[in-house]
């Protein structure tokens, strides 16, 4: 007689069913997003792009203040100061039809609106007006709540408005002569203020 390939006393577990019970040992609050984390909104992932925009402006501007401009050798730099300057208008002009997620997305879309405002004045004396806002109305351009996420927008907040003091200094928004010459108006503020405090 042939003996069972396994033993005379070999047992068929295959045919027992075992079931394991399952234990969830992870805490809710770890696979629930917590207030204590910062999470990008579409406006403020925008306004970070924005800011690299901004400073790679005001460095092809820079460089351009210290180059021929008649120069074929410095052609391709006019050219890149011209796509950043493209870049930062459309990024600003994105975030201004973008709309507000949260409290802290409203100093960023006013300040995204005012750096579209400042890049596109015809005149220093118009540029001038228009920073001065940042002083005269700083509670549209700040944010003062409390958390993870309004610390991280300050933080955008400020390099923004270091860049745009940058911006103030480049030889094409700041001429005194003309300046001088120039009447001011306050037309262009008051309509952005209008729309910023909306």
């Amino acid at each position: 007689m042939l003996e069972h390939p396994r033993g005379p006393n070999h047992t068929d577990l295959g045919k027992e069913t075992h079931m394991a019970n399952t234990i969830a040992i992870t805490r809710p609050s770890v696979t629930e997003a917590s207030r204590d984390v910062f999470s990008h909104s579409i406006i403020s992932r925008k306004f970070t792009q924005l800011n690299i925009a901004l400073a790679a402006y005001i460095e092809f501007e820079r460089d351009l203040e210290h180059a021929d401009c008649f120069d074929p050798a410095f052609l391709s730099w006019t050219t890149d100061a011209e796509g950043a300057r493209a870049e930062v208008l459309s990024l600003s002009g994105r975030i201004a039809a973008l709309p507000v997620q949260r409290r802290e997305d409203l100093p960023l879309k006013r300040s995204a609106m005012l750096t579209r405002a400042l890049v596109e004045s015809a005149t220093e004396v118009a540029f001038t007006d228009l920073h001065r806002l940042l002083g005269t109305h700083a509670e549209l351009f700040a944010c003062l709540d409390a958390g993870v996420t309004a610390t991280r927008t300050r933080q955008m907040l400020r390099i923004c408005h270091e860049q745009i003091d940058a911006i103030a200094e480049l030889g094409e928004f700041n001429d005194p002569v003309v300046a001088w010459a120039e009447p001011s108006s306050d037309a262009e503020p008051s309509a952005l203020i209008a729309t910023c405090a909306i």
